[in-house]
C-alpha cells in the first residue's frame, strides 16, 4: 500500500471537514486510507446530528413542534442530504466499500446514509448495492433487514407483520417480495454466480 504524505492527509481532512457543502466530485481518493477516512468522516457527520438524548431534551423542554425541535430535525435533514450526495458520488466512483479492506465503519457508511433517506426512489435505487453488500457480508443481515423494513414502512405506513417463528433471512426474502424488488435481486444473484465461475 502506498504511504500517504502528512500534507496529503491534512489536505484531505480539511476538504472533508468542510461539511461537504458540495458533492466530493473534485477529489480523488487514491489510497485505502483516504477512502476509509472519507467514509468514516461521513459516518461521524451522520451520527453527529443524531443524539436521542438531545432530541428528547428539546421535545420535553420546548415541545415536539417547537422551532427549537424542528431546527434540530432540519439540521439532520440538511446533513443527510450532504451525506447522500457524497455517498452517491463514492458509490458511482469506487463501488461499495469492502469491509475487509476499509473496515466495518467505512463499509457500513453507505448503508447508514441510504437507510436515513426517506426518499423511496433513493432507497430503491441503492437496493442492488446494498443487496450485494449483504451477500458479501459487508453489512449484516440485521442491517439489511432494517433497511428493507423501513422502506416497507415508508410505502405502507405500517411495519411488516409476519407470523412467528421466522428467521432474519425469511424476513428479508418476504420484504424483497413485498417491495417488488425480486427482479433486482435475481439480477444480482445472476451476476454473482457469473463472478464465482
Amino acid at each position: 500500500m502506498r504511504k500517504i504524505s502528512t500534507l496529503a492527509l491534512l489536505l484531505l481532512l480539511s476538504i472533508l471537514s468542510g461539511c461537504f457543502q458540495e458533492p466530493a466530485k473534485d477529489i480523488q481518493l487514491e489510497s485505502t486510507a483516504e477512502k476509509q477516512l472519507f467514509l468514516e468522516t461521513i459516518f461521524e457527520k451522520d451520527q453527529g446530528v443524531r443524539d436521542g438524548k438531545r432530541d428528547a431534551e428539546l421535545v420535553l423542554r420546548y415541545g415536539k413542534d417547537s422551532k427549537e425541535a424542528m431546527a434540530h430535525v432540519e439540521a439532520q435533514w440538511e446533513q443527510d442530504a450532504k451525506n447522500l450526495s457524497n455517498i452517491q458520488w463514492y458509490l458511482k466512483t469506487y463501488g461499495y466499500p469492502d469491509k475487509n479492506e476499509l473496515g466495518e465503519i467505512a463499509a457500513m457508511t453507505p448503508w447508514v446514509v441510504v437507510h436515513h433517506s426517506t426518499d423511496i426512489g433513493v432507497r430503491n435505487e441503492y437496493f442492488e448495492d446494498l443487496y450485494r453488500a449483504y451477500l458479501r457480508e459487508d453489512i449484516d443481515e440485521t442491517a439489511f433487514a432494517m433497511y428493507l423494513g423501513r422502506t416497507y414502512e415508508f410505502i405502507h405506513k405500517e411495519r411488516l407483520q409476519m407470523s412467528s417463528p421466522y428467521t432474519r433471512v425469511d424476513e428479508i426474502n418476504t420484504l424483497i417480495e413485498k417491495l417488488d424488488l425480486k427482479y433486482k435481486k435475481q439480477k444480482i444473484d445472476k451476476l454473482i454466480r457469473k463472478e464465482q465461475k
